[in-house]
């Protein structure tokens, strides 16, 4: 059997401000939950104008992945790459 290795997306440590949703009503400004200063770590498995799409698991063979996250990208505060595209 003759497998396909694909190129492993860079894994990045991203630094962020997180945003948050309070149910399905309208409330007024609550600032008793402050945002939160989060630090993420995963493979940069997608990008766009808008957001930075983070993944916790990569599979070289399959080139498929699971556990992702999209942080909007005005929210990133730092972004350090720990493992550049294709390591192994």
């Amino acid at each position: 059997m003759v497998t396909t290795e694909h190129k492993t997306p860079p894994i990045h440590i991203i630094e962020w401000w997180d945003s948050f949703s309070i149910e399905d009503e309208w409330y007024d400004l609550d600032t008793k939950h402050p945002h939160r200063h989060i630090f993420s770590t995963g493979y940069v498995v997608g990008e766009d104008e808008h957001y930075l799409h983070l993944a916790t698991t990569f599979d070289p063979f399959s080139a498929t992945y699971s556990v992702a996250i999209a942080i909007y990208k005005p929210c990133i505060v730092a972004r350090t790459p720990i493992a550049t595209a294709g390591f192994h």
